[in-house]
């Protein structure tokens, strides 16, 4: 059996994402990709938390990886990318990982290039899947490319290798049956590193949308309010069956001032793996399908049986959205 020194010299490092005071689930997905990673290195898996009274946190992160370095700062109790950088810096000197994972969200589309950057390494972004090459040991990195139309497969060949990888793509990890060890970790950051600074979050249009299990998206058959408002009906009967059901939208909803853009799903919107997602007057098109590659079931409602989005749907429902979303809303009334 090979010794502790060999295990931690192969370690995956994963970035939790906190929610507030929680932890965000991408971390919990991120852990799942990582124990993949260790199993095929034969490594260990280890977590950074970044913030200020993060006990809590780490203590459940011990749950499900190895090494828990645990980096709490005052100044780290919001996201400012120069001082996250810095501490992620000084952590990935510090412990040499292989790989390092980070989820692919707002604030880490601004933080994972700046560690990449000062790691001197490439970086490659939201990731469906991720492998060891055989015999080389690089990262073979899959992702959409081209609007979604093909799946490419990136090799990082630079250690440490990393990525980011999108939320909804693979099944959370499970707790394991021993605690990992916390390690406290002081970076050495100063207020110079701060030079981001929050004055205040602007409210906008609230949503759970890359979280849902059930969304109900419309796109250019939908004309207007009216015709807006029954989809609405439909996600407020489908609440009865999921925890989180969501409103989306594809740009044309958008242009029209119908929806906010933070609606939008797709290439240039949000990305989101509902267990159940139902496109109504959506012609499908692969800017907006990409949106929704991790989706379990997708039910199509569309008037015309020449709509794209009929090919890649589990159901199809070929008729006019005005009729069949009242009736699909009855029907699941009466269940």
């Amino acid at each position: 059996m090979k010794d502790d020194a060999y295990h931690r010299n192969r370690r995956v490092l994963v970035l939790v994402e906190r929610e507030g005071p929680s932890i965000a689930p991408i971390t919990f997905e991120l852990l799942g990709i990582g124990k993949k990673i260790v199993f095929e290195i034969n490594g260990t898996l280890c977590a950074a938390v970044l913030g200020q009274h993060i006990n809590d946190l780490s203590e459940r992160i011990a749950l499900f990886a190895d090494e828990i370095y645990s980096l709490d700062h005052p100044l780290a109790d919001e996201f400012r990318p120069d001082l996250y950088a810095t501490a992620l810096e000084q952590l990935c000197r510090e412990t040499n990982p292989q790989v390092v994972l980070i989820g692919c969200t707002l604030n880490n589309l601004d933080l994972a290039p700046r560690v990449a950057h000062r790691m001197g390494v490439q970086l490659i972004t939201d990731c469906i899947n991720l492998s060891i090459e055989s015999g080389s040991g690089h990262l073979l990195c899959a992702k959409p490319v081209f609007g979604g139309k093909v799946i490419a497969t990136f090799k990082l060949e630079k250690k440490p290798y990393i990525v980011t990888f999108r939320p909804k793509v693979i099944d959370p990890i499970e707790s394991g049956s021993k605690r990992g060890k916390i390690i406290p970790f002081t970076p050495v950051i100063n207020g110079s590193s701060a030079n981001v600074t929050l004055i205040k979050n602007i409210q906008q249009d609230r949503n759970q949308i890359n979280k849902a299990e059930a969304i109900v998206s419309g796109g250019r058959g939908i004309k207007d309010e009216g015709g807006l408002e029954k989809l609405k009906g439909l996600v407020r009967v489908l609440r009865k069956y999921f925890d989180i059901v969501e409103l989306g939208a594809s740009r044309p909803l958008v242009d029209a001032h119908l929806v906010p853009s933070s609606r939008q799903i797709g290439l240039t919107g949000e990305k989101a793996a509902p267990k159940v997602y139902i496109a109504i007057g959506i012609s499908g098109s692969l800017q907006h399908m990409t949106g929704v590659l991790g989706a379990k079931k997708i039910v199509a409602i569309n008037n015309s049986p020449k709509a794209y989005i009929f090919q890649v749907a589990d159901y199809g429902v070929i008729g006019d959205f005005e009729e069949v979303v009242p009736a699909l809303c009855k029907k699941l009334e009466e269940l």
